[in-house]
């Protein structure tokens, strides 16, 4: 087999992430690089995916800083050079206590020790792994049946970070104030300290105050929803709908203080969290949302 001849003036695009979906940039896409718009959108659904194996390299150049203003970016190599690996960022979730049998099966798959197993899945963010996308896709997959366990992929150059203060710590003069040096302000949704870091400013933040926050990646971030204290359901239509929710009866519901702390939803995205508070308002029930780690033998 003859080996493939770098093209003069050619060059690869690679589709690295996207923070959205977005039609309007497919349409720049298409139109800078002469490509199908179809094609272009199959791409953003299975980004990280070669977009073209040889366009003008003037045309990739000048797409690539319009295209990172719409929050999606895009690698330019050689026409014909060896496919550079996507890197990506896994998070591996337990949804509920993981079993021994799920341990075992991940410590086999992933070739480490069954404790660092065990450890991993406890973190904030669960097991978080570099892999290339290759790698990350085919992980998904040999865990799509087991129903204790959850995947999430990041891809890194468009992941946003969170800064949580760790349990028992309060805001210290000195992170407010680099904070503030930072442009960084409070989420009033998620409660995090500072908001919407991309990795280089979160590292910022962390080689100084690794001991005050954590810096949780949105794309893995989960969340529950409760019924927010001091909220009463006078409403029998109300009490019925939260009464399926919640699995608690519509007779305890009712009565005062009944509702209070009532969970409603369980481990949702950022995203799914936003949208169902939003909802909920909509009819009528006010909401709060709290941060979860993994499930522990406590958990309800």
């Amino acid at each position: 087999m003859s080996a493939k001849r770098k093209t003069s003036g050619q060059v690869r695009v690679t589709l690295v992430s996207a923070a959205e979906q977005s039609g309007v940039a497919a349409d720049v896409i298409a139109s800078h690089l002469g490509l199908d718009r179809l094609a272009v959108i199959r791409n953003f659904v299975r980004q990280p995916a070669v977009l073209a194996e040889a366009v003008p390299e003037e045309a990739a150049r000048h797409l690539a800083p319009l295209l990172s203003a719409m929050g999606v970016t895009i690698r330019i190599e050689p026409a014909g050079s060896p496919e550079t690996a996507v890197m990506v960022e896994v998070a591996i979730q337990p949804v509920r206590v993981p079993t021994e049998a799920t341990i075992g099966r991940l410590s086999s798959h992933l070739r480490i020790p069954p404790d660092a197993v065990r450890a991993g899945l406890h973190g904030l963010n669960g097991m978080v792994l570099a892999l290339s996308a290759r790698e990350a896709d085919a992980l998904r997959r040999a865990l799509r049946r087991d129903s204790g366990l959850r995947v999430a992929i990041s891809r890194a150059p468009a992941a946003r970070y969170d800064l949580f203060l760790r349990r028992g710590c309060t805001l210290t003069p000195e992170l407010a104030t680099l904070l503030r040096r930072l442009g960084l302000s409070r989420c009033d949704f998620s409660g995090a300290v500072g908001a919407g870091l991309d990795a280089r400013t979160a590292q910022v933040v962390m080689e100084r105050h690794a001991d005050l926050v954590d810096a949780l990646n949105r794309d893995f971030q989960r969340f529950d929803l409760f019924l927010a204290a001091g909220h009463d359901l006078g409403r029998p239509d109300l009490a019925d709908f939260v009464a399926t929710r919640s699995r608690i009866r519509r007779e305890r519901l009712l009565a005062p203080g009944g509702a209070q702390g009532v969970r409603l939803e369980a481990g949702l995205t950022r995203a799914a969290a936003r949208r169902f508070h939003a909802d909920y308002t909509a009819i009528g029930l006010e909401t709060r949302i709290a941060l979860v780690a993994a499930p522990t033998s406590s958990d309800p």
